[in-house]
C-alpha cells in the first residue's frame, strides 16, 4: 500500500513539473557506444525520436543527428562516439567528452557503461551516465535496482540463461556438453560465462568454456569445443560474441553445430536459435524518457531505479540451421515468433515488426506524457526499497 501511495505522489508531482526546458541553457549530451551494431542504430534512434516528441529537436535536426553527425541544435547539443570495439579508442572518446564537459553521457553496452561508471566516479560532481546495458554482471553499473551510484541510472533488457537452456532443451532434450565462447576482456562476457555454468549444473549439462581476446581467436576456441564433443555453442552477451557472431556463426556452419544466443534478435546476425528480450527500440525510448525528464528538471536521477524491459521471446535461423546441419524441432518452431527462412525471407510476427523498427511513429506530447511519467514514477526508489535492497545483497555475500 505504501509503495502504491509513494508511485502516485511521485506521479502527481511529475505532472505538477513545470513544461520548461533543461536546466542549462542549450545542454550538450555525449551519446556513446563500443562499435557499430544495428541494434545500437535502433537504440539512439529511438532516443532521438522521444527528444523530437519532447520539442528538444525539430525533424529536420533529428535526421541530421541520426546520421551521428555532432551538431548544435537550436535546443540542444549532441556529440557522438564509437570506439570501434578497440579499447585505448573507448577510453580516449569518453574522456574526449569529458573534456567537453557534456552534461549528460549516455553509453550503449556493458564495456562502455562500465568505463564510463568508472570515470565520472572519481568526480568531485559526476557526470550523469544514462545506460542502456547489462548493469547487474560483475558490478558495471550496478549492484540492484536501486542500489547503484547516485549518479547513474538506465535501462537493461532482461536477460536469462536458464530461459535460454529450457530453450535449448526443447531443440535437443537429450543434449549432454554445451561450448561457450566468451571475452576475457569484458566483464559481462566473464560474468556471462559464470551463469551459463550455473545454469546447466542445475540441468546436469557439462560446459566447456573458451575465453577470447579477439576476434581471431574465435576460430580456434571454436575448433577447440569440437574437440571436446559439444552438441551445441551457447554464447553470453559480450562485446566480442556480439560483434563476432556473424563470424562465429559461420565457423559453426563448417562444424555442424548450433548457435544459441540470449536475444531473440541474434537471428538476424546468424544466430541458429535466439532465447531472450531484444527490446532495442523500447531500450530506447525507455531512456530517452529519462534523459528527457532529467534535462528537464523533472526527476532525481540518486532516486531513480534501473529499468527492465523486454519479455522473453525464440527466434529461429532456417538459415544457419541448414548451413549446420541442424533440423529445428517442432517444439522450438511452435514458440518461436521470428524465423528467418533459407533464402533470406522473414516470417515475424507484429511485436517483432516493432522491436526492429529503425525509427517509430513520432508521437505528440500530449499522447505520451501521462505515459512516460507513470512509467517515472515506477521506477522511484524509496528509502525503504534501497535498505531491502541492499540487504538482500548483503545476505547473499553472507
Amino acid at each position: 500500500m505504501f509503495r502504491k501511495c509513494a508511485l502516485i505522489l511521485f506521479a502527481m508531482l511529475l505532472l505538477l513539473a513545470p513544461a520548461t526546458w533543461a536546466q542549462v541553457e542549450n545542454p550538450t549530451i555525449a551519446i556513446m557506444r563500443f562499435g557499430p551494431l544495428p541494434n545500437n542504430d535502433i537504440t539512439e534512434g529511438a532516443i532521438l525520436d522521444v527528444l523530437e516528441s519532447y520539442g528538444l529537436i525539430s525533424a529536420e535536426e533529428n535526421r541530421i543527428f541520426e546520421a551521428r553527425r555532432d551538431y548544435e541544435g537550436e535546443n540542444i547539443t549532441i556529440y557522438w562516439g564509437d570506439a570501434g570495439f578497440d579499447f585505448p579508442t573507448l577510453n580516449l572518446m569518453l574522456e574526449d567528452a569529458l573534456d567537453k564537459e557534456v552534461d549528460v553521457l549516455v553509453t550503449q553496452g556493458a564495456t562502455v557503461t562500465q568505463t564510463a561508471v568508472q570515470m565520472t566516479s572519481t568526480m568531485d560532481m559526476p557526470t550523469p551516465v544514462l545506460f542502456v546495458s547489462t548493469p547487474y554482471e560483475g558490478g558495471i553499473a550496478a549492484e540492484a535496482a536501486c542500489v547503484k551510484p547516485d549518479h547513474v541510472a538506465g535501462v537493461s533488457a532482461a536477460l536469462s540463461y536458464d530461459y535460454a537452456f529450457s530453450v535449448l532443451l526443447m531443440q535437443d532434450p537429450d543434449i549432454e556438453r554445451v561450448g561457450v565462447i566468451h571475452s576475457l576482456s569484458d566483464a559481462s562476457g566473464r560474468y556471462g560465462a559464470e551463469q551459463i555454468m550455473e545454469a546447466a549444473a542445475s540441468l546436469g549439462i557439462e560446459v566447456y568454456t573458451a575465453g577470447v581476446v579477439a576476434l581471431a581467436d574465435l576460430r580456434p576456441a571454436a575448433y577447440g569445443l569440437v574437440e571436446d564433443g559439444v552438441g551445441a555453442i551457447m554464447l553470453p552477451l559480450d562485446t566480442i560474441t556480439s560483434s563476432g557472431l556473424p563470424i562465429i556463426t559461420e565457423i559453426a556452419g563448417e562444424i555442424g553445430l548450433p548457435v544459441f544466443f540470449p536475444s531473440f534478435s541474434a537471428i538476424f546476425y546468424g544466430a541458429t536459435i535466439g532465447a531472450g528480450s531484444s527490446p532495442m527500440y523500447t531500450n530506447g525510448i525507455n531512456v530517452g524518457r529519462i534523459l528527457t525528464a532529467h534535462l528537464n528538471g523533472d526527476v532525481d536521477i540518486a532516486r531513480l531505479g534501473i529499468g527492465t524491459a523486454g519479455d522473453l521471446l525464440v527466434g529461429v535461423n532456417l538459415e544457419s540451421a541448414e548451413a549446420q546441419g541442424v533440423d529445428i524441432s517442432e517444439a522450438v518452431m511452435d514458440e518461436a515468433i521470428a524465423v528467418i527462412e533459407t533464402g533470406g525471407r522473414r516470417t515475424l510476427a507484429p511485436e517483432v515488426l516493432a522491436a526492429i523498427a529503425r525509427r517509430g511513429r513520432i508521437i505528440p506530447l500530449e499522447q505520451r506524457q501521462a505515459d512516460d511519467q507513470a512509467w517515472l514514477a515506477s521506477l522511484h526508489c524509496t528509502d525503504e526499497m534501497i535498505a531491502e535492497q541492499q540487504a538482500a545483497l548483503d545476505a547473499a555475500e553472507s
